[in-house]
């Protein structure tokens, strides 16, 4: 829980004692503790603003009830603050002028300053009478946790077939001409696969030996812009913006994220993706976030994997596209956070990539999902033809024509669907035939007298109106027909039907199989998904 504090030693010591558990942990993001409440953010300001250019006018003495936001820092001897007001950051730049605090950075548009300080004392001395917030977590690169990726049956992986499963069968080389993507991780770095990208901005120094260079920032371009019949991008003509923000082991603060927005968005990025995240909401980082949805550039993010249902950030502020994560069989990965706050799901399991020194690798985890997702925002925006709508706008279009999948509607595993990048390209192609069965399940009924059912959805994935297209379920016990008299592009219908749950346990599955058979017109273009079975358990 955050932790206001009007006793200053108290909250120095807490939070310096946070500090230390962060250089000793080795996962720092999973050992913090979660917040549950967040401190409202200051006014934010118009124009940029410098308290060098003339003593303030206010006291450095802050005003009773002004909060600072403190934030641990990846460095030691370091913090980051954060001030509400113009004037108080201004009275803080002003102080340290007396201090012997170092100023090491400073974000003016978000009042901000990374300071470093030899005595502890001496940081306490200068802000003595401020109500300060502590803020421990800091952004990383998830990683999938163990037991996600272990304990969950049947996983499928991607491995080269990412395009063909995404519905990109054509020549896709000239998708993302003119769009510009930053990529803020840690770092990318010269590989045959990615020959488009333009420019390196280290908001985090790279290592003395470049090679040693942590290689997730690497990979995750690869999936946006990769060129290579090894690892085929989505948008291989988009330019990238590398904005190291991680450092090698795959950590970041709240200073460098902030600072990596900001500079991506001065930089004249349309799209940023990030497949970092906290489990803290970030007032530093949700500033920044804000800096660029006012200027009209999407952030794409991962929702993390850490199994959790509480919000990963960057990836759950409103304006952020949020990305989870399945395998090839479309199936939820269990690591893949979820929530309210997820948009949409996208392939996250054993996919090939790009890695540093020339080499391939196998990446899993929404850190993968949130590029490829940025990738097929890119190839809506310009398919080769110039670019044709706002990042936003071609956002809502994948959105839109995302598989239906899970629990009809969006819901907190797939979101609106899952990604299909055949279905947003031929969404003006006439004449396209794809009937699908997305979801089976039982309804357990809460009420005496009402029947449990089973529920059978069935999604109009083409361009074509479909009309009384069958469907039939079997059970061990039964089987059923209805008729889907008329399903519009992109309509949505669930068929169900009372079952007796006697006997069925979690341990004895129900097994379902349904299929479709089309009346016309045409053939199906993807047969496969006209056919589902699956062992349902009792919920």
């Amino acid at each position: 829980m955050k932790k206001p504090h009007r006793h200053l030693l108290t909250l120095l010591i807490v939070a310096f004692c946070g500090a230390l558990g962060w250089w000793t942990a080795h996962d720092f993001e999973q050992a913090v503790a979660k917040r549950s409440a967040v401190p409202e953010i200051g006014e934010r300001l118009a124009t940029k603003f410098s308290a060098r250019r003339a003593r303030p006018s206010k006291s450095v003495e802050f005003e009773n009830g002004t909060t600072v936001g403190m934030f641990a820092s990846i460095e030691r001897d370091e913090v980051i603050l954060r001030f509400p007001s113009a004037e108080s950051y201004a009275a803080f730049l002003f102080a340290l002028g007396d201090s012997k605090i170092q100023l090491i950075d400073q974000l003016d548009r978000l009042r901000a300053v990374r300071i470093g300080y030899g005595k502890w004392a001496d940081l306490t001395a200068l802000l003595e009478g401020e109500n300060l917030v502590a803020y421990d977590a800091m952004p990383s690169c998830p990683a999938p946790s163990p037991s996600g990726v272990s304990n969950q049956s049947g996983l499928v992986e991607f491995g080269e077939s990412l395009l063909p499963w995404l519905g990109i069968t054509g020549d896709n080389s000239r998708w993302g001409a003119g769009v510009t993507i930053a990529v803020l991780d840690t770092g990318i770095i010269a590989h045959p696969a990615l020959p488009g990208f333009f420019q390196s901005i280290a908001v985090t120094p790279f290592p003395a030996d470049i090679t040693k260079t942590n290689g997730h920032g690497t990979a995750v371009a690869s999936l946006i812009a990769g060129n290579d019949p090894l690892v085929p991008g989505v948008a291989p003509a988009a330019r990238l913006i590398s904005v190291r923000v991680g450092d090698d082991s795959g950590r970041a603060d709240a200073f460098a994220l902030a600072a990596g927005i900001l500079t991506a968005v001065d930089a004249g990025a349309q799209i940023i993706n990030i497949s970092m995240g906290t489990s803290e909401n970030n007032p530093l980082i949700e500033e920044a976030v804000l800096y660029a949805r006012d200027r009209q550039v999407l952030i794409v993010a991962a929702a993390g994997n850490s199994e959790q249902s509480e919000a990963s950030y960057p990836a759950a502020y409103p304006s952020v596209i949020s990305v989870g994560a399945v395998d090839a069989r479309g199936e939820h990965l269990d690591f893949s956070n979820f929530g309210t706050y997820l948009s949409l799901t996208a392939p996250g399991y054993a996919i090939d990539a790009a890695w540093p020194g020339n080499h391939y690798a196998k990446i899993s985890g929404t850190s993968a999902s949130a590029p490829i997702v940025t990738g097929a925002i890119a190839a809506t925006m310009s398919n080769g033809r110039g670019v044709t709508m706002t990042a936003s706008q071609a956002a809502e279009i994948v959105m839109q024509y995302s598989n239906e999948a899970g629990i009809p509607g969006p819901d907190s595993e797939y979101g609106v669907g899952i990604l299909n990048v055949g279905r947003v390209m031929n969404r003006s192609s006439s004449g396209i035939v794809d009937a699908a069965i997305t979801h089976q399940r039982i309804v357990k009924s809460g009420k005496r007298g009402m029947s449990n059912e089973i529920q059978v959805t069935v999604q109009n994935r083409g361009t074509s109106v479909l009309t009384n297209t069958l469907l039939e379920i079997k059970t061990p016990y039964e089987r059923r027909r209805f008729n889907a008299t008329t399903l519009i592009p992109g309509a949505v219908q669930t068929f169900s039907f009372p079952v007796r749950l006697s006997g069925l346990t979690a341990r004895l599955p129900l097994y379902v199989t349904s299929s479709l058979s089309l009346s016309g017109p045409g053939e199906d273009t993807t047969p496969q998904n006209n056919q589902r079975s699956d062992n349902l358990y009792v919920p």
